[in-house]
């Protein structure tokens, strides 16, 4: 069968990835494994592109290929944007709003991949809000469809055989995964290097079939690769390092089952699942909105609610594939697309440059929704580490560790004390040593950063070097077994004379206080209540805690900022008159005018 007629099993093979997707970000028991499905779609688009771009019967130009693949691609990512641009429009803050637009243009210019390894990880928590986080494959898949038929036509140019000249890519993209040369678990993830093989694969299941895709049908076959493909899907764990040498499981079963070429399986050929395989596309840009609203709107990931949510985002996959993915894959609409396409983009940056079109709120609200965030003071990546960097990166800090110092101790409640200090003690040596999700707390374990036990030491011994003049303690509490460290940290610190001020938790709220300023609005005193608190007893009882822990020390004073920012039925939520700023920009840290605020408050404590 030549590879230019319908192959079902490639249908089939549709199906089965995009179901296991679904189901996998729907949470649903036993597919814990799902997201290989997208490997799956990356080794069935290597196949096929592998296919179009080298057959002799029917040669293709690259302008062609490009119009045939966005025409492809596209309409259907066009309309997904369109919906939620509407619906955000009505349902979002406007700080999330900004946040949906700047996705999609990310997703729409084909750069989202690329701008969620810089912003976030896929597999945090972090990212289960984004409406858009789904089209980094589909970014992926562009890159590989804009620079692969460049590089086979090089090829062809320069005579290298293509079999030899696709075995070398892919051990090259597979190589580089295995010894993870990658920077990080987001370039690893979101890379197109890194998957450049699985696409690969594709290829090479293809020339070594022969030129024109001319294969036999071994179904046998089919049932090694399909056990390979369930295998990995119930049973690899959910890494955050992915792609990894495992991923060769799933992707050589999808390999195995292209190889195979079976054509005349019931199974295969089951009607249900050749629709599915048919709408797989729509199916998959559909499915995670769905998700995503249903987290908006807080509705339990409970059997009935999974099945209506599927249910819902495969009825509307339908729509999207009878109403615009297949009237809109037709040549003589890519003007209409393109069109549809910079249009929307222009709105798009347009609510960005806006911050999600503020200007529908008035007076203060605006001013608060408008505010936005920069941690330059905190002194990223030099005095205040990110979760890659270890103690020797202290290095690049210039704040030298004194007898006369104020050394600042903790992770990133700590930093936002930065601002604050520098203003309110000039003239005073302060030296900061923090570093994110990493508290201040000698010889603890954390699993969320590896480096954080050995930077402690470090900050710690060289504390007991210089013996500063006062160490100031900080940091988002919760995060850490402080009822088993601190007190110890204390004692260490006092055993040599050093006078140290520990700083509570922070007020934490359900929502990022300016959303919760915007959803609530401000009473006259410009407070909040703290029955927006999230998890409010346990802020309360952890600032009784470590209150408990600190004056135990003789050495040690403790600060409660719960006190200093709240009465026992609202929170300050506002700093200055015009503008109006947020007293914190998140839910737990402060802006740095909320900073300076605080360390006034506190500041005759310090000295």
């Amino acid at each position: 069968m030549a590879q230019t007629s319908f192959r079902h099993d490639i249908n089939w093979l549709r199906a089965l990835a995009v179901i296991a997707v679904v189901l996998y970000h729907f949470k649903t028991p036993y597919f814990n494994s799902g997201f290989i499905g997208v490997d799956i779609f990356f080794v069935i688009s290597g196949f096929l592109m592998t296919g179009i771009i080298t057959k002799k019967d029917k040669p293709i130009t690259l302008i062609s290929f490009y119009t045939s693949r966005f025409l492809r691609i596209f309409p259907a990512l066009c309309f997904v944007v369109i919906f939620m641009m509407i619906a955000g429009f009505f349902i979002l803050s406007t700080k999330e709003y900004e946040e949906l637009n700047i996705n999609a243009i990310a997703s729409l210019l084909f750069f989202s991949n690329k701008y969620y390894a810089l912003h976030s990880s896929y597999f945090d928590t972090s990212s289960e809000n984004n409406f858009f986080l789904h089209t980094w494959s589909l970014s992926v898949e562009w890159q590989f469809y804009l620079l692969y038929p460049i590089i086979i036509l090089l090829i062809n140019k320069i005579k290298i055989p293509i079999k030899i000249a696709l075995l070398t890519l892919f051990i090259i993209s597979f190589t580089s995964v295995a010894f993870n040369l990658f920077r990080n678990n987001e370039n690893l993830f979101y890379s197109l290097s890194a998957r450049a093989w699985e696409m690969v694969s594709g290829g090479l299941i293809y020339v070594f079939s022969g030129h024109h895709g001319k294969l036999k049908s071994r179904p046998f076959l089919t049932i090694i690769g399909t056990l390979l493909v369930i295998y990995s899907i119930y049973n690899i764990d959910n890494t955050n390092s992915w792609p990894n040498i495992y991923t060769a499981l799933p992707v050589a079963g999808a390999a195995i089952i292209i190889a195979s070429n079976n054509q005349n399986s019931r199974f295969i050929r089951n009607k249900i699942l050749q629709y599915i395989g048919s709408v797989s596309y729509s199916w998959y840009l559909w499915h995670w909105p769905v998700i995503v609203l249903m987290r908006h709107y807080n509705i339990t990931f409970c059997f009935m609610n999974i099945a209506f949510g599927i249910l819902i985002s495969f009825i509307i996959a339908n729509l999207s594939y009878h109403l615009v993915e297949t009237p809109l894959r037709q040549k003589q609409k890519v003007k209409t697309d393109l069109i549809a396409g910079i249009s929307i983009v222009v709105l798009c940056l347009f609510s960005f440059y806006t911050n999600g079109m503020a200007f529908r709120l008035k007076g203060d609200v605006n001013d608060i929704v408008s505010f936005r965030f920069n941690n330059e003071k905190w002194r990223p990546d030099t005095c205040f580490l990110n979760p890659t960097q270890d103690y020797s990166d202290f290095l690049k800090c210039n704040d030298k560790i004194t007898h006369e110092s104020i050394v600042v101790w903790g992770d990133s409640h700590a930093a936002q004390l930065m601002p604050g200090l520098m203003l309110s003690l000039k003239g005073e040596n302060i030296a900061q040593r923090t570093s994110s999700l990493c508290g201040p707390l000698l010889n603890a374990e954390n699993n969320q950063r590896p480096h954080c036990k050995n930077i402690n030491t470090h900050v710690f011994n060289e504390i007991l070097l210089s013996k500063p003049k006062l160490v100031i303690m900080a940091a988002f509490w919760s995060q850490y077994p402080f009822k088993d460290y601190l007190s110890s940290t204390l004692k260490e610190l006092s055993k040599s004379g050093i006078r140290t001020l520990v700083i509570g938790p922070f007020p934490f709220w359900h929502e990022p206080l300016p959303k919760e300023i915007e959803i609530h609005g401000l009473n006259a005193q410009k407070t909040l209540p703290v029955a927006l608190f999230e998890s409010k007893k346990q802020v309360r009882d952890n600032d009784q805690k470590i209150k408990s822990i600190v004056e135990h020390d003789e050495n040690a004073k403790y600060i409660s900022a719960l006190e200093v920012l709240c009465n026992t039925s609202a929170c300050k939520a506002t700093i200055g008159e015009s503008p109006v700023i947020p007293m914190q920009w998140d839910n737990a840290h402060l802006t740095n005018q909320g900073s300076e605020w605080f360390i006034n408050q506190i500041g005759i404590q310090i000295k």
